[in-house]
């Protein structure tokens, strides 16, 4: 997956459009049920969104938080001389923009330019250390595939590293290399056994119960999934939103189109009318806007949330505002 699982985190950007109503979504809402939505972890189905990685430093922050509605940003505070890349007084700048913030989470990999890649508190198990929930390593980057059904690899995830980025205020998390639970016998790298995949399920259940009021969206989430379930819990209850790679930029991707479209019909079957399904596609610069114009437009008709970015994730690219496809 290009971008968003690089260990160097760089700059991502989409178009400006006009965002989704903010309205509570709580249809199937049960008193005290964990997949009910509530209007503080409820998106715009239709927001202006992007994303960024870089420091905010470099960046304008007023700018980012006011022509987007929804922001992602990788809050990880850091350890020792690693500075993090937003601290919370900045995430709290961009909030008061009126952007939602998201925080990236690698679920299905780890890197090793993490901290607990190598270095964790007390009762947990980093990453370099659980051989048992490493799947391999992820091709072309500094990381490895890992188990998200793994006991210790959840651990860590739900009382290490989702609470620092919640402690740094974000509005919720972007789980990323979500498409390990559909990693199976015949894929080349990462092979997610039934266990791994349910416990993939069980790892977002137990984010939502812990986490009620965030907001959790989905980088590449197959089809499969929606007919699965965590606790009785129908798993499209669970979170808030998908998105995807690549689908219009080289040229469009037809079974991802599929993908998007059957997580669209699945939300409003579900009466999830403040659902995000989003795209993601990469232009050669930021001068290409004849492409990024034409990859907005076909989103815009299938009735997705457009973002485009540099191939380069380098820079954030300011594109001129576009006007809604026809």
């Amino acid at each position: 997956m290009r971008g968003l699982c690089r260990a160097a985190l760089v700059a991502l950007s989409g178009f400006a459009m006009v965002s989704g109503a903010k309205a509570a979504d709580t249809t199937g809402a049960k008193k005290g049920d964990s997949s009910a939505s509530t209007e503080a972890r409820t998106l715009p189905s239709k927001p202006t969104w992007g994303a960024y990685y870089g420091a905010a430093s470099n960046v304008d922050i007023g700018r980012l938080g006011s022509t987007f509605n929804v922001v992602v940003i990788d809050a990880d505070p850091g350890e020792g001389d690693d500075a993090p890349a937003f601290d919370a007084a900045q995430i709290a700048a961009l909030k008061a923009r009126g952007a939602k913030v998201l925080s990236y989470l690698n679920f299905g990999a780890c890197e090793e330019s993490r901290s607990w890649w190598s270095d964790v508190p007390a009762g947990f198990v980093s990453c370099r250390a659980n051989r048992a929930a490493r799947l391999g390593r992820y091709q072309g980057y500094p990381e490895y595939w890992m188990n998200p059904g793994n006991a210790q690899f959840q651990h860590l995830i739900v009382d290490y590293i989702a609470p620092r980025l919640v402690a740094a205020g974000v509005d919720g998390f972007m789980l990323d290399n979500f498409e390990v639970v559909s990693h199976g016998a015949g894929t080349a790298e990462g092979q997610c056994d039934a266990a791994c995949r349910q416990g993939g399920l069980d790892l977002v259940a137990t984010l939502r119960k812990r986490y009620p009021d965030r907001s959790i969206v989905l980088n590449n989430a197959s089809t499969a999934v929606l007919r699965g379930s965590s606790g009785g819990v129908p798993f499209p209850l669970l979170v808030d939103g998908v998105f995807a790679e690549d689908v219009f930029l080289p040229s469009a991707d037809a079974s991802l189109i599929e993908q998007l479209r059957a997580w669209s019909d699945a939300a409003q079957k579900a009466g999830r009318t403040n659902f995000f399904v989003g795209t993601l596609d990469y232009a050669s610069s930021c001068s290409a806007t004849a492409a990024a114009q034409a990859a907005w437009n076909a989103s815009s008709r299938a009735g997705f949330s457009p973002s485009v970015a540099t191939v380069d994730l380098t820079s954030i690219c300011w594109w001129p505002r576009l006007t809604k496809a026809g």
